[in-house]
């Protein structure tokens, strides 16, 4: 394992990291990903009728329903981001397999890279658990071939983060550029490619990306993003998320009492995962965020890798904050069978979802080398 020699971050591991297992797992994720898509997802039966839905049918749903914000995004993250991201994997580690360099392989793979963190397969398994689970209490509820092919991708997606090491790629891609001679230069951010101070604002040789020293305004874009995602935070949990039948009854639910829910049914293991993916870590994410934020404005010198540690942190879970929409859209569209037994997206839903997309904006947009910046320009 590589570590940073000041703040002691991890900079690389290669135990247990295997190229061409990560190539075998893209390309059955990829294969996986086309029947979870086309074939039959969610079926429920109730007063003699029969709903089915497919991956696609969450987001038309809410379009249908005047939700086009939250359609869009659980489209995004859903359907085209895995189907990208794991399609350009799979592309260019089969490329890197099969002895080829091309060119475009540098570009693709930063994509991939950066697709990442909105590719959202294992966290819609985690959500298609939940609506399931809710769902078998009202109704009878099968889960169908596209549903059982999208639960294997998802643990794919999984496997692929933990076998997969970037730094290994970008070196096959193509080799490290040679220390600059006068000490003088950064790495790219995208690959890491050690380039002299001088290049700044060229794109880089091996990934394409334009080369920064640091990120521009990183501070004020990050506590502009923060203050918004706080201002949504209140209507996001004070508001209906959905409106479910309980009982037979329709009902509306807010976050908390949607794990209140969970835990009546005795659903413990579940009511914890909710709870910790929709209200610990969100307010985790907007207090580390606002640490940061006030640490780098005020010159702070005090727990530097503390705070780097936490961005890591913030970074890696932020994205498993969206299982509530992604729950409402697995249940919604096989729960559309009369005035009384139905399912709807509630308007916290969006607001939730904007917690979520601005709070991962914003720590995309903070550069936590600031923070060290920051308290060397103060000593």
């Amino acid at each position: 394992m590589l570590r940073c020699r000041i703040c002691r971050s991890e900079l690389e591991r290669g135990a247990g990291r295997s190229r061409d297992a990560a190539a075998a797992l893209s390309i059955a994720t990829v294969l996986l990903l086309v029947p979870a898509n086309l074939a039959p997802f969610l079926t429920a039966n109730a007063l003699g009728a029969e709903r089915v839905s497919r991956v696609i049918s969450g987001p038309v749903e809410l379009w249908r329903e005047g939700w086009p914000l939250l359609a869009g995004l659980v489209a995004w993250v859903v359907v085209a981001a895995p189907l990208l991201r794991f399609g350009l994997l799979a592309a260019v580690l089969g490329a890197l397999r099969l002895g080829r360099r091309d060119p475009w392989l540098g570009p693709a793979f930063r994509w991939a890279c950066r697709l990442q963190a909105w590719a959202m397969a294992d966290v819609a398994m985690l959500a298609l658990w939940i609506a399931y689970a809710r769902l078998s209490a009202t109704v009878p509820t099968h889960l169908g071939v596209g549903g059982v092919c999208f639960v294997g991708a998802g643990l794919l997606s999984l496997f692929v983060r933990a076998t997969l090491n970037p730094a290994e790629v970008w070196r096959d891609i193509r080799p490290p550029a040679p220390r600059p001679a006068d000490g003088a230069g950064f790495g790219c951010e995208a690959c890491g490619d050690l380039v002299p101070a001088h290049a700044a604002g060229q794109p880089c040789r091996r990934c394409g990306a334009r080369l920064i020293a640091r990120r521009p305004e990183s501070v004020g874009r990050a506590a502009a993003l923060t203050l918004a995602a706080l201002a949504l935070y209140l209507p996001a949990n004070l508001f209906p998320m959905a409106t479910i039948p309980i009982g037979l009854e329709p009902a509306g639910y807010t976050v908390l009492e949607g794990v209140k829910d969970l835990f009546e049914a005795n659903l413990l293991g579940l009511g914890l995962l909710v709870f910790s993916a929709s209200f610990a870590v969100p307010l985790l994410k907007l207090g580390g965020l606002a640490w940061f934020v006030a640490a780098a404005a005020g010159r702070s010198r005090g727990a530097l890798r503390a705070k780097t540690r936490l961005y890591s942190v913030v970074e890696e879970i932020g994205r498993w904050s969206m299982v509530d929409p992604l729950v409402i859209a697995c249940f919604v569209p096989v729960m559309q069978f009369n005035a009384k037994l139905y399912g709807r997206a509630g308007p916290a839903a969006t607001a939730f979802s904007a917690v979520v997309v601005l709070t991962m904006l914003a720590t995309r947009m903070f550069d936590p080398r600031s923070l060290w910046d920051a308290a060397r320009r103060r000593a």
